[in-house]
């Protein structure tokens, strides 16, 4: 599918048919949304797909949200690494084979220095950048495989954690539902190019 057709087939889609979703095609959309670019590349995010506990965190949800999960196969809970340094270090760890000498170093030392200067809200923008850039990555992937989806911040987030037993290191950004749906989206409105570019 062509790049400008996907992005005109993406929806906020929030009422879901019955059909199951297969757990694979969900893995697959969170492997290719992990393409998206990260600073640094941190990649400093966390997918927990929620199927058993949908329940229980249906109820920390505000609003319609809650109905929605409620009709969604699947619930994904994306959180932020918040230990950016240890998360810094995994990816050299991780990509020791791979890395130079050089990046190796950024890795495991350079970057990590830097994150430990970082203010607690520089971290969080630095967090809420790259997770809605991720984010973004898997809707549009799950719209590639026909699934509807929809993503959202109505809900508790001192509670998540603790419902999907989730160490408190990593901090939940949003939620994304997912499943079929049969409902036909209305085509929403967008700016004008014109009224939100300048060229200087």
């Amino acid at each position: 599918m062509k790049f400008l057709e996907l992005n005109k087939k993406r929806h906020a889609i929030k009422h879901f048919t019955d059909q199951a979703v297969d757990i694979k095609d969900v893995r697959t959309a969170i492997e290719i949304a992990t393409l998206a670019p990260s600073a640094h590349n941190i990649q400093p995010w966390k997918f927990v797909v929620v199927k058993e506990r949908k329940q229980q965190l249906a109820e920390v949800m505000y609003g319609g949200n809650k109905d929605q999960a409620q009709e969604a196969q699947y619930v994904i809970a994306i959180f932020s690494d918040t230990d950016l340094p240890k998360r810094s270090r995994k990816i050299a760890r991780n990509g020791v084979k791979i890395l130079s000498d050089d990046a190796l170093s950024r890795y495991m030392q350079a970057y990590p220095t830097m994150f430990q200067q970082f203010s607690p809200q520089v971290t969080s923008d630095y967090l809420a950048l790259n997770i809605g850039l991720v984010t973004m990555n898997l809707v549009l992937a799950l719209t590639d495989q026909g699934l509807a989806s929809n993503i959202f911040l109505g809900f508790d987030k001192t509670k998540v954690n603790e419902v999907l037993e989730i160490d408190h290191r990593f901090r939940p950004e949003v939620l994304v539902t997912v499943g079929y749906s049969d409902e036909k989206a209305e085509p929403t409105y967008r700016l004008p190019v014109d009224d939100i570019m300048e060229v200087r």
